[in-house]
């Protein structure tokens, strides 16, 4: 049973909590923790660029941030997500809104799990998850 509440500082982002919530029940599925509690965040580049200088002292652009309050028997999270980047990306790479989110939140849930993008080895086997994900996903957020 996952427990989740999805919040946006911006009242025109548009998205789908219960699709939300279905995403995470299946990236979550196999997991074995005792109870889940995630919040996902939708913000705008300038508010996750704040948090990722003040947590990773990086002054750059990012995506999505992961944030674990809790990770051992149960996990307690908060997730990060520009929509912001969410639109950008999803013109460059030429993909859906709807495609870039599930990418994004999928990204954020496999930090959670203990994925890692800081080096080629681990991003390889980290995109190479996601995008399985994400290529088999048919759950529409907006």
């Amino acid at each position: 049973m996952i427990n989740l509440s999805v919040n946006s500082t911006n009242p025109s982002y548009q998205y789908a909590s219960a699709s939300i919530h279905s995403l995470c029940e299946l990236v979550l599925k196999d997991t074995n923790y005792k109870s889940i509690s995630l919040n996902i965040i939708f913000c705008d580049d300038e508010h996750l660029s704040k948090l990722k200088v003040e947590y990773f002292d990086e002054d750059v652009l990012t995506d999505v941030l992961a944030f674990p309050i809790q990770n051992d028997t149960i996990l307690e999270a908060e997730i990060y997500i520009s929509y912001d980047r969410a639109l950008a990306n999803g013109k460059e790479f030429d993909v859906s809104l709807n495609n870039e989110l599930v990418r994004l939140i999928v990204h954020g849930l496999l930090h959670l799990l203990g994925y890692k993008d800081d080096n080629e080895e681990s991003k390889k086997i980290m995109f190479d998850k996601q995008e399985t994900i994400v290529e088999s996903c048919e759950i529409k957020i907006v």
